[in-house]
């Protein structure tokens, strides 16, 4: 049976990119003036990113007063760029592209979404259900599926965790790829491509409670620490009244009927404004990495 992600938890490490309309930052000429772009990255599927987003994007569309469109990027490296360079001002991005993007280039957070009362997850290290490994050490010698390089649940926390072990990943694993998605890690330990994956908590619970996912095919053998949840983000460059639209919107979902049912959703209890040290374990992780 074709298994599919269908729960709306996923779109939690799910990355969001609007750009200005006329009442936020002047727009670049090579910019349709009035228009309000939001792009997701594939990190599950990109159909079940559309079915998620489109009433997400029409409550945006409402609220700013403006045509609304989607695009999807496939990488947060991509999404990064897009920031980098002012042509998208704000994104919905995970953990570890937010402090590559903080160091590079300034990158700051906006609002950091609530699931399940949480502003924080977990990466999960898998196996095959049948696996007889307990620990990621038992997977030394094995094939290992990471999901980006710039995902802190789907590659740093495992490489953090094994270079603290004293190895690189060439040296403890047979072999690494890239998935480009965690619903995809999943898959590929489920159907043994790969022997252990790390995925993002949020995406993998999620999919548990689907009867027909492959999620039921793997087995958790390690958790990590909490790591602040994947943000809100905006570029350096946008002007302050224009954060501080943004935020409105948010922040004033929960006490929206309509902003109610999109949240709900989506998978989330809705927007805050992080603590100063939400992050400070994922910036002390990203500074263990030794590659």
């Amino acid at each position: 049976m074709q298994k599919t992600l269908t729960s709306p938890l996923c779109v939690c490490v799910f990355i969001l990119l609007l750009w200005p309309v006329l009442t936020f930052a002047q727009a670049d000429e090579h910019k349709q003036a009035g228009s309000f772009n939001f792009a997701v990255s594939a990190m599950a599927s990109p159909a079940q990113t559309l079915i998620h987003f489109t009433e997400f994007r029409d409550y945006l569309a409402e609220q700013l007063a403006t045509p609304v469109s989607l695009k999807q990027r496939r990488t947060y490296e991509e999404i990064n760029t897009l920031l980098y360079d002012a042509t998208v001002q704000m994104a919905f991005t995970c953990t570890g592209g937010y402090l590559s993007g903080r160091q590079a280039f300034g990158l700051e957070v906006l609002a950091v979404p609530v699931v399940k009362g949480k502003t924080a997850y977990q990466s999960y290290i898998i196996t095959g259900k049948n696996n007889p490994a307990k620990s990621l050490e038992d997977l030394r010698g094995k094939v290992f599926a990471f999901t980006d390089p710039l995902s802190l649940s789907g590659r740093m926390y495992p490489v953090a965790t094994i270079n603290s072990l004293g190895f690189t990943t060439d040296q403890f694993f047979k072999k690494t790829f890239y998935t480009e998605s965690h619903d995809k890690s999943i898959k590929a330990v489920a159907t043994g491509l790969a022997d252990g994956a790390a995925v993002d908590s949020l995406i993998f619970d999620s999919l548990y409670g689907l009867h027909d996912s492959f999620a039921h095919d793997v087995q958790i053998i390690h958790q990590s620490e909490d790591f602040g949840m994947p943000p809100v983000v905006v570029s350096p460059s946008l002007d302050q009244q224009s954060k501080r639209t943004l935020l409105k919107v948010l922040l004033g979902m929960t006490n929206d009927p309509k902003g109610q049912i999109v949240l709900r959703n989506l998978g989330m209890d809705g927007f805050v404004i992080p603590s100063p040290e939400l992050y400070r374990s994922a910036i002390l992780l990203r500074k263990q990495l030794k590659e």
